[in-house]
């Protein structure tokens, strides 16, 4: 009984989350969140304030909205450094979600609706331009959001 509970509370969890990537089609305003930052992130010359005036750059310039509405798709900017003493590594993830479970094409669907993702990996060593290539890769993702998001609003 138990495993037959498991097993339907786990296909409920991943059929339940609609979490192809699915079209930027009407989506004009987003709220922007930059995750917080490890202790590393210093050492490696990585700001939550570049990200996030990098992130506010290209959004006002391509006239995408940034509000801070609960109900808008979440703008969500993820930055991991990790630093062993001489080596910066660096995972970057961009999403475009929703945050609450309500079907935006109105199917009757619920949970997690991801409109886009990117991400990227990066590592150099502590005086290196580790900074500026995450701050760059950002932006490019971003910029590339931006693509995506008028080809599906033709």
């Amino acid at each position: 009984m138990k495993k037959i509970f498991l097993v339907l509370l786990l296909g409920f969890l991943f059929n339940g989350n609609a979490n192809a990537i699915t079209k930027l089609k009407g989506i004009y305003e987003v709220d922007l969140l930059v995750e917080s930052l490890s202790k590393y992130a210093k050492e490696c010359s990585i700001t939550r304030e570049k990200i996030e005036t990098t992130a506010k750059y290209v959004l006002l310039n391509y006239k995408i909205k940034i509000s801070e509405e609960n109900y808008n798709p979440l703008l969500y900017i993820r930055v991991v450094v990790l630093n062993n003493g001489d080596t910066c590594s660096v995972y970057s993830k961009l999403t475009v979600q929703t945050t609450f479970a309500k079907d935006p094409y109105k199917q009757g669907n619920r949970g997690s609706y991801i409109f886009y993702q990117d991400d990227r990996i990066a590592s150099g060593g502590i005086n290196s331009n580790i900074a500026d290539f995450v701050i760059s890769s950002i932006e490019e993702m971003l910029k590339e959001f931006v693509v995506k998001h008028h080809e599906d609003n033709q």
